[in-house]
């Protein structure tokens, strides 16, 4: 079986320094670890959540864990998730993102219709895939991201579509909860954390409406 490299050396290389204490998350998995909400204090709860959104929350501002770091904080999401009873699997979600500049941020435009026999265009895909990500239960929200008015791009845009991946944590009670409790938050409204793998592109077909974005279906071989 092939298996799809982890996120390219390339854009590690753009990628911005970890801001907060890496060190702390295995104490903070260890007071999570076989516990349910009864056994847990305030006190632990919010350290946590302030962590998190420290952590997480803004990292598309170049704060919080880098990408080499990031499935770093896995144990904490598992298990704030399981603590809260949070759905183990979706029935689809979407990420959107552009290609990057530190590759070719046009190779699939380049490319198309051929691009899904592109090994470059492939590995490129692969590595954004890859990972513990943010994605959402609304196409209409990834697509929102990868096409923000805010932020105009020549760049090629891209939607991945998986369907019933395994949720690592999903917005919904933990949200609910910290929000009211703490007035801490760490995920969006409507997000799904994911960890993909080994990811395997499908497909990529053209947005009729937009140009430069795609839709890139994959699957997580494990």
């Amino acid at each position: 079986m092939k298996y799809a490299m982890p996120v390219h050396p390339k854009v590690l290389e753009q990628d911005f320094e970890t801001t907060v204490d890496l060190n702390s998350i295995t104490d903070m998995y260890l007071a999570l670890k076989d516990k349910s909400l009864s056994d847990l204090d305030d006190d632990t709860l919010n350290r946590i959540g302030k962590y998190l959104e420290k952590a997480w929350l803004e990292v598309n501002s170049r704060l919080g864990v880098n990408l080499r770091d990031r499935e770093k904080l896995y144990p904490l999401f598992f298990e704030l998730n399981r603590i809260f009873g949070g759905k183990k699997k979706a029935k689809a979600a979407y990420r959107g993102v552009r290609l990057s500049s530190a590759l070719d941020s046009n190779a699939i435009s380049k490319t198309y219709p051929n691009s899904i026999n592109e090994p470059d265009v492939l590995e490129h895909l692969e590595s954004l895939a890859y990972g513990l990500r943010s994605w959402t239960k609304k196409e209409s929200l990834a697509e929102h991201w990868a096409n923000s008015p805010y932020r105009y791009t020549e760049k090629d845009m891209i939607v991945f579509q998986i369907e019933k991946p395994d949720l690592v944590i999903e917005d919904g009670y933990v949200s609910e909860y910290f929000w009211e409790n703490h007035k801490l938050s760490f995920l969006d409204p409507g997000e799904l954390v994911l960890y993909i793998k080994n990811p395997k592109i499908l497909s990529i077909v053209p947005s009729d409406e937009e140009e430069r974005l795609y839709y890139v279906k994959i699957k997580d071989m494990g």
